[in-house]
């Protein structure tokens, strides 16, 4: 197992959790755009100043373990089954086992650019509450672009995992920069859709034995 990302961003923004730059840039109020009673699963969206593509944020309240989850972001191989519209995810280089640096393909559709990106992904579990937090943010230069892709200039978001009532809320909350151009149809589907596949995909992974049996060393469950 290596430290998966999560994401994001992984949809055309799959891979991906807070907002880029959003100390120094003014951010609107959050709205709610979707709520899914059965998976209790509500995204919300806000403007962020002098961006084109809105921040997104999920959050759900699940009946499973940190650890579980944990180990699914870990899991870098099983990107693809689940983060919306990932299809590669890459690990290029582990700086320490929750410090790693990932490469990963987003798909479009017809007549849009792929989009690519260059992120790093780190995680960290608070001593006192347990909550999990996984941040990812886009590395500019690291790799040389693709002719193939339209690289995804700037993101930054994150995951987090938060122990309550005996069940955990999951938390999905990117902004990122697409790179080139979109229409504008596709810009603001991508924000509502990306969070509502990946953690709607997320319920039916953790679903796996090899997610629930999971043990970790570095991630501590609530007893």
């Amino acid at each position: 197992m290596r430290f998966l990302f999560t994401i994001f961003f992984t949809s055309l923004f799959s891979l991906v959790g807070l907002t880029f730059s959003a100390q120094a840039k003014e951010v609107g109020e959050w709205e709610l755009e979707l709520e899914e009673d059965k998976a209790q699963l509500k995204v919300y969206t806000r403007k962020i100043e002098g961006s084109s593509l809105k921040e997104f944020k999920g959050e759900m309240l699940v009946d499973t373990t940190l650890t579980a989850l944990s180990s699914l972001l870990l899991d870098a191989d099983a990107a693809p089954e689940w983060m919306h519209q990932c299809e590669k995810f890459e690990v290029i280089e582990e700086v320490a086992p929750q410090d790693i640096v990932i490469h990963f393909i987003n798909g479009a559709p017809w007549p849009v650019s792929d989009r690519d990106a260059v992120v790093s992904s780190q995680m960290t579990q608070n001593p006192e509450t347990l909550a999990v937090r996984i941040d990812v943010k886009a590395l500019t230069d690291y790799l040389p672009e693709d002719d193939d892709y339209v690289r995804i200039p700037r993101m930054e978001g994150h995951w987090a995992f938060i122990p309550q009532d005996g069940k955990v809320l999951v938390r999905y909350q990117i902004h990122a920069e697409p790179g080139g151009s979109l229409p504008a149809w596709l810009a603001n589907s991508v924000v509502v859709d990306t969070p509502q596949h990946t953690m709607l995909n997320m319920l039916e992974m953790l679903k796996r034995d090899k997610y629930k049996q999971a043990k970790m060393t570095r991630i501590k469950n609530v007893l």
